[in-house]
C-alpha cells in the first residue's frame, strides 16, 4: 500500500487496464500512456478533438499511416466514457469498476478524495465539494 502524507491510501481497486481514444481522423485507436493522460484528454472531448498526431507528445512518430494500437473484439470488455467529464481534481481519484457480466449496470464509478474517502454518488461528490469538506 502506498503512503501519502503520514497517512495509509485505501486500496484502489480500478478494474481498467488499458485507456485507449479513437482518433478523429482515421477511426483507429490509440493507447494512451496513463490514467491522467486519459482523463485529460477527456475533460476536452468536444472542444478538441483527439487525433492521432496529439499522441505524438508520448510517440513522437505515430501518424494515421499507422496500424492502431488495439482492436476492439471480443478479447476486451469495453467500456466507452462520456466526452467531457471533467478531469479530477489534485489528488482525487476517480475510479472506474466494472461489474460482471449479466448483470443490470456496467460499472461502478467512485471519487476517492485526498483524505481517502471514497464517495458512490454525484449527491455525495456535490455535497463534500460545496461544503469544502474533503481536501
Amino acid at each position: 500500500m502506498e503512503e501519502e502524507q503520514g497517512m495509509q491510501s485505501k486500496k484502489v481497486w480500478e478494474s481498467v487496464k488499458y485507456y485507449a481514444v479513437r482518433c478523429s481522423n482515421c477511426s483507429k485507436w490509440r493507447l494512451i500512456p496513463t490514467k491522467d493522460k486519459y482523463e485529460e484528454i477527456r475533460a476536452k472531448m468536444g472542444e478538441e478533438l483527439f487525433q492521432c498526431d496529439t499522441a505524438r507528445e508520448w510517440r513522437p512518430q505515430i501518424s494515421c499511416n499507422d496500424e492502431s494500437d488495439v482492436e476492439q473484439d471480443a478479447k476486451f470488455r469495453w467500456a466507452m466514457d462520456r466526452p467531457r467529464i471533467p478531469q479530477s481534481p489534485p489528488r482525487w481519484q476517480r475510479i472506474l469498476r466494472i461489474r460482471a457480466e449479466g448483470g443490470t449496470k456496467f460499472a461502478d464509478v467512485y471519487y476517492v478524495s485526498p483524505s481517502n474517502k471514497r464517495l458512490r454518488s454525484m449527491v455525495e461528490l456535490s455535497r463534500i465539494v460545496t461544503l469544502g469538506v474533503a481536501k
